[in-house]
């Protein structure tokens, strides 16, 4: 079927973008060489249960610690399951900087598949709109892909603003100061970006 548009016949290029496309793979996510941020987003999708094993805690820091490591803070000291420094003000004397757990258990919280889930056939749309679009205008198959990835990028972010169960452990809701299971720095939401790969 030809597409016909002011008497011109755009067929062949609209044939010629689907062909471009068919070894290609549009995919958004977390950047490919940020191997940090990998690990967090899958941890996120999830969940994990996750032990102590070089120590026999894991240290989990509460807002007194506003950011610092153990070793930036003088007169540290453990007292019971926790870490912290004297501090005449407090009822106990004893101002909590660390939390000292066996384990911990993240729930899974899958902005990534809820995403793509909810929106597959918006973008499956918006993509062949796109196709016209640029058959139209002697565009290229970089601006289909661009047009989509945007827009994936967009979508998946919401997602993440929005996504407010399981929510935050009482300790890191209080550390942060605010309960939003996927935003804190905020560098993970910022960091979503869309990519195209060729087909192997």
């Amino acid at each position: 079927m030809a597409i016909n548009f002011t008497g011109e016949d755009h067929s062949d290029k609209f044939k010629q973008l689907i062909a471009q496309t068919q070894d290609k793979v549009l995919v958004c996510g977390m950047p490919v060489k940020n191997d940090k941020l990998q690990m967090i987003a899958i941890v996120q999708e999830q969940g994990r249960h996750i032990e102590a094993k070089n120590y026999p805690y894991l240290v989990i820091p509460t807002k007194n610690a506003a950011g610092r490591k153990t070793s930036e803070i003088t007169g540290l000291y453990q007292r019971g399951h926790a870490l912290g420094i004297n501090d005449p003000s407090q009822p106990n004397g004893f101002l909590i900087m660390f939390v000292l757990k066996k384990s911990i258990d993240i729930p899974p919280r899958p902005f990534m598949r809820i995403t793509y889930n909810h929106h597959i056939n918006e973008w499956a749309q918006l993509f062949v709109q796109s196709l016209v679009k640029v058959a139209i205008l002697d565009g290229s198959v970089d601006d289909v892909f661009k047009t989509v990835g945007k827009q994936m990028v967009s979508d998946m972010q919401d997602t993440l603003d929005k996504l407010s169960q399981p929510a935050n452990a009482p300790l890191t809701s209080d550390r942060k100061g605010f309960n939003d299971p996927l935003v804190d720095t905020k560098l993970m939401r910022n960091s979503i970006d869309w990519m195209v790969f060729n087909k192997e």
